[in-house]
């Protein structure tokens, strides 16, 4: 009997330790085997959250960028060209008068230099004869100036080189002038077109340029 007593005490304590062992201790122990499968949900949510709002970014810049205006690509041989006809423009019309007369050496001891220059605010006649410097604005008068050049035969100029040979010493000249009303470029040495005094002429009475000391050697 008493061996049958002492086999029952025994198998009630495993049957309990069995039961005590399938449940947690305390509310910690439960607390800490939910815990996992919380953060699991909520890290699901919070991924399907991030899906959604990275799909709506894309959906948003997909519209923008079709609503926005797509620039043409010019070529690159035209905008070259445009770049090459504008700087070509703007050094043909830098100077638009330039006359210099001075000795074989280029030294303006004695001789002329005399300019007319494109400038949008205020265009001036300048000149450096016999070393003394001064200027006239003529503005509106440009034209006029042109004019005077045209008749006094420096179209006929264009492209002509006047020399005497035999003489290494004297004086050398040229005349440049660049417009859509007139075009000359020549120059010379110890010779002069047949419109030369007229040309000078023109200079001293028209537009007030002082007479050189060179003028009295050729």
């Amino acid at each position: 009997m008493e061996e049958n007593k002492e086999k029952k005490k025994r198998n009630r304590r495993r049957h309990y330790r069995g039961k005590n062992t399938d449940k947690p201790k305390d509310q910690e122990q439960l607390a800490a085997a939910e815990a996992p499968e919380k953060k699991q949900e909520k890290g699901e949510k919070h991924d399907k959250a991030g899906k959604k709002d990275r799909r709506d970014r894309q959906g948003k810049r997909g519209k923008n960028e079709e609503k926005r205006p797509v620039a043409k690509a010019e070529p690159a041989e035209e905008t070259e060209a445009e770049d090459k006809g504008s700087k070509l423009k703007h050094e043909a019309a830098e100077i638009i008068f330039e006359f210099t007369w001075a000795d074989a050496w280029g030294l303006y001891g004695t001789g002329y230099h005399i300019v007319i220059k494109d400038n949008p605010d205020k265009i001036y006649l300048s000149w450096s004869v016999d070393l003394g410097y001064d200027e006239i604005k003529i503005g509106g008068r440009l034209q006029d100036f042109l004019e005077d050049m045209r008749k006094c035969g420096l179209s006929s100029w264009d492209g002509r080189r006047y020399t005497r040979p035999g003489i290494f010493d004297g004086d050398t000249w040229s005349v440049k002038v660049n417009s859509l009303r007139l075009k000359c470029e020549a120059q010379g040495t110890n010779e002069y077109p047949e419109e030369w005094k007229q040309f000078l002429k023109c200079l001293h009475e028209n537009w007030k340029i002082p007479v050189s000391k060179r003028e009295q050697w050729c």
